[in-house]
């Protein structure tokens, strides 16, 4: 409990000093953008390089691991991209948005102190695989459903729009650093020291630029938040719990997979709402919302899983 009570603490702290600053105009609105692409162009696709290029290959290869994360993760998907635009008759890129939102979990800024201190080191093996395949699937399918959405009509390029997707930073390093650890290619200290160094800022930044935007921002209750928030908070465990019985995932692995998903979006889905202008307001109020009442539902997980 004290450690779940800590691991909540220390991400809200940074958000509400990231607030000051912005309610306070420490830091004014027309910098937002500097810190966004620092994330996105930077610390981030340094952090998924980092992550994945040392990562152990027979780790990351687990069959059964991969495949729950890579049912859990598509299901809740395509699921929440079908009611988006067939049931509330939303475009595509509004329909991507809300399913990333709803499908990437907080595993690498509130995953990575809050399972490590329950579960211990072995806690960073599901974290990684996470964080790849969000990195290297859910990611650019987001970018690409977007980017399609974009073209309001004309004709879609969709070899343009692949490469245009794998070429930014976020694609590109994932790529890269599965390539390394494939080929068992080790950085040169110095290089991977300066890259640890990058990646480690992700986090305090993310969380700090997080409280920023909330501040530009009047949050909002809506049907559509709340809509988001059940689904992210409650219907992802249960899609993973699905997906861990049917494999056959048992112990204290399994419980962990379902805790990871039942966390709240990842900074990154606000960041790209932000970015490409797409519902802002309604997405940092479902990111916020969704944060606040984890406390309860994953703490409800937690019991529940006896964890």
């Amino acid at each position: 409990m004290n450690s779940f009570i800590t691991a909540i603490l220390s991400v809200a702290i940074v958000v509400i000093i990231g607030f000051i600053a912005g309610k306070t105009k420490i830091i004014d609105k027309h910098h937002d953008g500097g810190f966004n692409i620092y994330i996105l162009k930077f610390s981030l696709p340094i952090l998924l390089f980092d992550v994945t290029a040392n990562a152990k290959l027979d780790e990351i290869l687990d069959f059964k691991m991969n495949m729950a994360f890579l049912a859990a993760f598509i299901g809740i998907y395509i699921i929440i991209f079908i009611i988006h635009k067939l049931l509330f008759k939303r475009n595509i890129q509004q329909s991507a948005q809300s399913s990333f939102l709803c499908t990437y979990p907080n595993t690498a800024f509130l995953g990575i102190p809050l399972m490590t201190s329950i579960v211990g080191s072995q806690a960073m093996i599901p974290i990684t695989i996470s964080n790849i395949i969000a990195g290297v699937i859910i990611i650019p399918m987001t970018l690409i459903l977007i980017e399609i959405g974009l073209q309001k009509g004309e004709k879609v390029n969709l070899k343009h729009i692949v490469i245009r997707v794998i070429k930014t930073p976020l694609m590109f390093m994932s790529f890269l650093g599965i390539l390394f650890a494939i080929c068992g290619i080790k950085l040169p200290e110095i290089i991977d020291h300066s890259f640890k160094t990058i990646g480690s800022t992700s986090a305090g930044v993310s969380l700090f630029t997080l409280g920023l935007i909330i501040s530009r921002f009047r949050i909002v209750i809506t049907k559509m938040v709340l809509f988001n928030v059940c689904c992210k908070n409650i219907l992802h465990p249960f899609i993973m719990l699905f997906f861990v019985k049917l494999l056959h995932i048992d112990g204290l692995i399994a419980k962990e997979l379902i805790i990871l998903c039942a966390m709240p979006p990842a900074i990154a889905t606000t960041i790209f709402s932000v970015t490409f202008d797409i519902d802002a307001k309604e997405n940092i109020s479902s990111n916020i919302l969704a944060t606040i009442l984890s406390i309860f539902s994953m703490f409800g997980f937690m019991i529940w899983l006896q964890l």
